[in-house]
């Protein structure tokens, strides 16, 4: 009797064991970090690169993330947002910054870099991995070659903006630049002075209309004073553009040039350079706007002259990464 019920305890212990143990197997396979990453060259330019890494989570929520690559050509980290970003060799680790750290099943995450390369070979990295798991959800975008999209005609491209706008144009003449007008004077011209389709700013623009064509592609900069603009004026300014352009017209957007970490721009306000690229990037997430995110622009420290506006070094670097967005 005693030994029949040691043998059905010892048969209870047993199954509970492998019911355990099978339990953990499954909570395991379901608790395992999947994910899908989106690596994307944004701009390029000689010497450096900007990029931009989406992470979606596949697996189960997650409460912090570690994003992991190796560069396959020598490229190296220069400067990282929206994530802490260490490099050792080729090894690149990402992390989550302090408020993108909880991502939900199939919740995003989002940050950029800016990179050098060695003019010859920009790929993008062929395995990632989160929190120590490889990636098998693709790794998006290969690295774009540059090429221009749209047409090349000289002139061809106009645009809209401050004098951060008319930094990028004399740097953009400077190194060779073509298809985009050059500058026009709309310096201190900010969202505000573009938003009536007739005001003085969009009659310079129709200056520039007579002489070159209307643009069959049109870049519209968000540039503002002490962080002052909403997404219903960027609207209009889209809309503005397709109206004083030929039909059918490309229309390209970006923000204000960022700044490297503790620099901004003193007439834009603390927040503002980043507020003109968050703008710009609503506005091509928006399906009803129809238009290009074309990348951020960047200043480093010695390329400013103000405390805000570009050096000579810094139009040159303006002109060419604009060179690198559309030829």
């Amino acid at each position: 009797m005693h030994l029949s019920r040691l043998r059905l305890f010892v048969a209870v212990i047993v199954s509970v064991a492998a019911i355990a143990a099978v339990s953990g197997v499954v909570t395991s396979a379901h608790a395992a970090t999947g994910c899908r990453v989106t690596y994307s060259v944004a701009s390029q330019w000689t010497g450096g690169f900007t990029a931009n890494v989406s992470l979606t989570n596949l697996g189960d929520p997650i409460t912090g993330w570690t994003l992991t690559w190796s560069f396959g050509a020598g490229q190296q980290v220069t400067q990282a947002w929206s994530a802490t970003v260490a490099q050792s060799g080729a090894q690149v680790t990402a992390r989550n910054a302090g408020w993108n750290g909880n991502l939900a099943t199939d919740g995003n995450a989002s940050f950029g870099f800016n990179g050098s390369w060695n003019n010859s070979s920009n790929p993008v990295p062929s395995v990632f991995a989160l929190n120590g798991v490889t990636c098998t959800g693709g790794t998006g975008e290969p690295t774009p070659t540059v090429t221009p999209t749209g047409p090349q005609q000289a002139n061809s491209m106009g645009f809209i903006g401050c004098s951060m706008a008319e930094n990028v144009a004399q740097g953009y003449v400077a190194v060779g630049g073509k298809r985009m007008w050059g500058p026009y004077g709309t310096g201190g011209l900010v969202v505000q002075s573009w938003t009536d389709p007739n005001s003085s700013a969009w009659q310079k623009f129709d200056q520039q209309v007579s002489r070159f064509g209307r643009p069959t592609a049109v870049w519209v900069q968000i540039c503002v004073f002490n962080a002052n603009a909403t997404y219903d004026e960027v609207k209009r300014l889209i809309a503005n553009a397709r109206q004083h352009a030929a039909s059918g017209a490309k229309i390209y957007i970006t923000g204000q040039p960022l700044y490297d970490p503790g620099q901004t721009c003193f007439l834009a306000g603390a927040n503002g350079p980043q507020l003109t690229d968050d703008l710009a990037r609503q506005a091509a997430a928006d399906p009803t706007q129809n238009v290009t995110y074309s990348g951020t622009f960047r200043l480093k420290t010695n390329e400013v002259a103000d405390g805000c506006h570009a050096n000579t070094a810094g139009q040159q670097s303006l002109g060419r990464q604009a060179q690198a967005f559309w030829g």
